[in-house]
């Protein structure tokens, strides 16, 4: 599995719309197209029933607004830096916990988080969902958080912002999730005879 991402698109993107090339609206249309996966995915794995889409709403309708008024700095440039996708991942962090305060116990997931696409789409969501839907069952919050944040490609040291933590607390629950996660799903190929245990 080894090899690189491909860049991201955010800073094309955010270039583009500091240098005037693009509207906010357009621009807003690529960012949401580009991250509306990430942020549903976010919530629904910590959000049940009808109120997750809701929040999705609210976490677009609070970024748009920003948006609108969106200053490109310098400190945008730099090569991890995503701050549309950690100011994503601040926002559903807010919406889930302001939720959760207001909220009642939690019902099942309602089909608008179904897996849409194509056949083989279908199979990798719905095996992806399957792992999401049981890193949420077997890990606790704080391993959760920083799982879920990694996936989505906001960099550790954002993910040490939002959450209040070291960067190394984020690589030790992120490492830690993994290790709780690949323990329960099994190894993936017979092991080796006179392999290690």
């Amino acid at each position: 599995m080894g090899g690189t991402r491909p860049p991201s698109p955010e800073p094309a993107i955010l270039r583009a719309r500091a240098r005037g090339e693009v509207s906010a609206d357009r621009s807003f249309e690529r960012l949401y197209a580009l991250y509306a996966p990430a942020v549903r995915a976010f919530v629904a794995l910590r959000v049940r029933g009808p109120e997750a889409e809701d929040l999705v709403q609210d976490v677009w309708t609070i970024f748009y607004q920003r948006w609108r008024r969106w200053e490109h700095r310098p400190e945008m440039e730099a090569v991890d830096a995503k701050p549309v996708l950690s100011f994503l991942y601040r926002t559903c962090q807010f919406a889930v916990i302001g939720h959760r305060r207001r909220a009642r116990p939690a019902a099942e997931l309602d089909e608008a988080t179904a897996p849409r696409g194509g056949p083989d789409d279908l199979l990798r969501e719905t095996e992806a969902g399957r792992c999401l839907e049981l890193a949420r069952r077997l890990l606790p919050d704080a391993e959760l958080d920083v799982l879920l944040a990694k996936l989505a490609g906001v960099p550790a040291r954002e993910i040490a912002r939002t959450l209040g933590v070291t960067e190394s607390v984020v690589d030790h629950r992120f490492r830690g999730g993994l290790a709780r996660l690949r323990a329960r799903l099994g190894p993936r190929r017979p092991a080796r005879r006179g392999g290690h245990a």
